[in-house]
């Protein structure tokens, strides 16, 4: 894909190399491997006219007589008319309002056979990263875990605006993905009840009985899993 950066200010765009691929003649791989590498299809959205028509191009003579892809679908010479048909509509579109509009027809036509190709890949390469790259497409970058949060701190707690109420709020942390709280009486400490997992650094705890003293902690969640458990902070319910 690195032709992409050379020809993103091209105003004309040539059909070299458009020509229909020949059918491929190697046997398919009799084993399918398993992975998990994703193909990447985002940028078929943002990338201009120019890099579409040289990424598209680079993934046409990839799959050419590739044996990881022996029956493309769709067909690689649609997506080669489709192709050819959307450069004319790229090179018109100076001329009027109407050849703009076809031009983004034709893009979005071509944009569909790609993702339905992306699909097919998908399929038949198996999550393979190695595989996936000999078809001219990209792979999705994968997530890495970002290690074990901390645990939330200056967990705060004041009295809701309606009784057996307690609103708990603390600093959000940057890396967490949601938090989990818990609460108890002073009287039945190890008691702990669960409350709704939350995404923002806050909660409303209700249902609580009016004179009874509460202990409540929090933990935040992120792709490493839990953080421990915060402080423990009590406050009567009024």
């Amino acid at each position: 894909m690195n032709a992409m950066n050379n020809n993103t200010n091209a105003t004309t765009v040539s059909t070299d190399a458009a020509t229909t691929p020949p059918p491929a003649t190697t046997p398919p791989a009799t084993s399918t491997p398993t992975g998990k590498a994703r193909v990447a299809v985002s940028f078929l959205l943002r990338a201009s006219d120019a890099e579409l028509i040289v990424a598209s191009l680079c993934m046409i003579t990839a799959m050419t007589g590739n044996a990881a892809y022996a029956s493309p679908n769709p067909a690689l010479a649609d997506i080669v008319a489709a192709r050819n048909t959307f450069i004319t509509a790229v090179n018109a579109a100076k001329d009027s309002r109407l050849a703009v509009t076809v031009r983004r027809k034709q893009r979005i036509a071509l944009v569909t056979l790609l993702r339905n190709l992306a699909l097919y890949v998908q399929s038949t390469c198996g999550g393979d990263l190695s595989t996936l790259l000999s078809s001219g497409f990209s792979a999705q970058r994968s997530r890495q875990p970002i290690g074990e949060l901390a645990a939330p701190a200056n967990l705060r707690l004041t009295r809701g605006k309606v009784s057996g109420q307690i609103v708990a709020r603390f600093e959000k942390l940057p890396r967490a993905g949601a938090y989990e709280w818990r609460y108890a009486t002073t009287a039945a400490p190890t008691v702990w009840v669960t409350a709704n997992a939350t995404l923002a650094a806050r909660t409303t705890l209700d249902g609580l009985v009016p004179g009874t003293q509460y202990i409540v902690q929090v933990r935040a969640v992120g792709t490493a899993g839990p953080s421990d458990w915060s402080d423990a902070v009590v406050l009567m319910a009024a």
